[in-house]
Formats: C-alpha cells, structure tokens, sequence
C-alpha cells in the first residue's frame, strides 16, 4: 500500500526534531537511516522539511563546503541517486575536507540532508541536468529525481532527463514508468516516446511504451496528450498544447502509428498493479497473458500448441512467479505445461 504524503510530512517533522534534540538516543541516527531508505517519498518529504527548517541560505549549513563537496557527500549516503555529471565533477572535491559546522555539532545526517537541498536547487537551475535510469528484466526502482518528482519504473524500462531552468523533460526510452510529479507550474513536466507526448504540472500517472504504440494512464490530477505528430516542437510548448487530449482519472489515452491519440474508460487499479508487483487479467487471451509474464521473468514461457493462444485467461498473479500462472493453467484449465533442456517453459502439447 502506497503511503500517504502527508503521514510521510508528518514523520519527517519528528525527524527533524529528534536529530537536532541533545537528547536523541544512540540509535537515532540508524534508525533514520532506516526510515529514509524505506520509500523515495521519505527523502523527498525529509528534503522539504530541512527546507523549512534551515534555509537554503542558513549560514550554517554547508558553512565549511562548497556545492561540489555537498554533492559527494549526500551521494555517498547511498539514499538518493544524482546525476553522473554532477557525481563527476562532485568528485574532483576534496572528500577529506572539513566537515559543515552542524556536523561538528554531532548532527550528521541533518546537515547533509541539509546540504541535499542545497544540492537540489543548484540542479534545478543549471543550464542542463541530464540523468539516465534503467532495469533489468524483473527489477522496479524508485527514484527521487532533481525537482523532488518520484519515478518509478517497471521491468525493462529506461528513461532519459532533460531539465532545463523552464522545462522539465523525460524521454521514455522503452518499458513503462510511473511519475508522482512535483508542482512546478513555471516548468511543465513532459514526458514523451516516438508517437506520444504527456503534459503535467502537478499529477500522478504511468506512460506505457507497447510494441504498437504508447498508453498513459492517469491515477489523479489530469495530463495533456498528444500525438507526437499533432504539433510543432515550439507548438508543444505553448500554454495549450495544441492538439491534446485531457486525460483523466480513471481513463487513458493510446496514441498509435496508425493513427491519433483515443480517449477511453480504463480500470486504473489494473492498470497500475505492477506497482505492487501484481498482473491482473480479465479474460485477456492467453498468448497476451504470457507475452506481459515474460516482460518479469526468465526462462520465458513458450505457448507450442497454436490451437490454445486465445484461451481467455482471468486472474491475479504474481509478477514475479510464473509458477503462479503454470498451476492456474495446469489445474484450472487442463492445460500441460513441460519444462525443457532449451531453456524455456512449454505451454501445451506439440500438435505434431
């Protein structure tokens, strides 16, 4: 179950509180460490509160550091990932350099979150920052991007950054992502493929990049899609986005090669259950069933019989355990299922 903002807001003021108490306990810090790796959402709200807390311009922080120095800092913690630009130049910072006075003050993590911030702001109106994020077959990462936007990405997915001081821009490379974007309403957040572009300033919603075309589904807020075709590169840009469909909760919008973008109804929970490493089928024909498992796992699953392609399949299953799905087709639908020396799972019987 997804947390909730402001319970995370909440435990990030407490937090806050108890680093700067002279009376903290000895396991403070750990256990801090602890809470801060549990969710993305936790360094962002950690970030936000520090914000508040010090100042972007408090005289004790980052007293004793330069920029760079509180880049290699904050991404040594292992907590958040910056861009390789920066970790690089970050880097030819001296890493045995006096510590900020806060540290020496024996709060620690205070001051280098505190110096995260610091980091962020310096990011977000750079000419340029550019970041590449990607997984494997089975693997879903979370990530805190430079304006405190949270992506998530699914299996075999890669997204490309852009920002720029009036514009911030993803490119979905291949797979699919799921964005919890940050209000900015003086830089939209744009996330585009080869036939689609998604608009937003402050929403939450998933872009899919299929072998036929790009679907995005939004959970709350709306998004402005477009056909990549539908307007000019300077068009696109404008404060209408010409030639976008709004895209609400509750429905979706594909746009494909063939043709422009459409509108429809869509079950959003079904739509969204990779996040909770989930697959939810409601009498998807079973040729599809096995295509989306084999975007989770390895050695694939390989329908032999053609006769047995549109059986129609319902159920949820575990992303990750196709052998949820080989009982089901086994017990359920009589199906055989062989495991073989060729490295893949045989679906049916070899009508020859």
């Amino acid at each position: 179950m997804r947390e909730r903002p402001s319970e995370a807001t909440q435990q990030a003021a407490d937090w806050l509180v108890q680093l700067h108490s002279p009376d903290r306990s000895p396991n403070t810090e750990a256990e801090f460490a602890d809470w801060l790796r549990a969710s993305p959402i936790h360094v962002r709200e950690y970030l936000r509160a520090v914000e508040v807390w010090e100042g972007l311009a408090h005289e004790s922080v980052g007293q004793d550091s330069s920029q760079e120095q509180l880049v290699w800092d904050a991404n040594a913690a292992g907590v958040i990932e910056f861009p390789r630009e920066l970790r690089a130049a970050a880097k030819s910072a001296s890493p045995i350099r006096s510590l900020p006075v806060a540290m020496r003050r024996g709060t620690a993590l205070a001051a280098l979150f505190a110096g995260m911030v610091l980091a962020s702001g310096y990011f977000g109106w750079r000419h340029f920052t550019a970041l590449d994020v990607a997984t494997g077959i089975g693997e879903q990462r979370s990530v805190v991007l430079p304006d405190r936007s949270i992506v998530e990405l699914n299996t075999q997915s890669e997204i490309r950054l852009a920002f720029t001081a009036t514009e911030r821009r993803v490119e979905l490379v291949r797979g699919e992502a799921f964005f919890d974007v940050s209000k900015d309403p003086a830089r939209p957040f744009i996330v585009a493929t080869d036939l689609a572009t998604a608009r937003a300033v402050g929403t939450r919603f998933s872009m899919y990049r299929t072998p036929t075309g790009t679907v995005v589904t939004v959970a709350e807020g709306r998004v402005l899609v477009r056909d990549a075709l539908a307007a000019t590169d300077s068009l696109a840009e404008s404060a209408d986005f010409a030639g976008a469909v709004e895209v609400i909760p509750g429905t979706q919008a594909e746009a494909r090669l063939d043709r422009s973008v459409q509108l429809r109804q869509a079950d959003v929970e079904r739509s969204l259950a990779w996040r909770q490493r989930k697959l939810i089928f409601n009498g998807e024909p079973l040729w599809s069933v096995v295509d989306e498992f084999n975007r989770y796992n390895s050695p694939p699953l390989v329908i032999v019989d053609p006769r047995q392609r549109d059986q129609r399949i319902s159920g949820v299953f575990g992303a990750n355990d196709p052998d949820s799905l080989i009982d089901f087709l086994v017990k359920v639908d009589r199906i055989p299922v062989t495991r073989t020396d060729r490295r893949d799972i045989r679906i049916g019987s070899d009508p020859h």
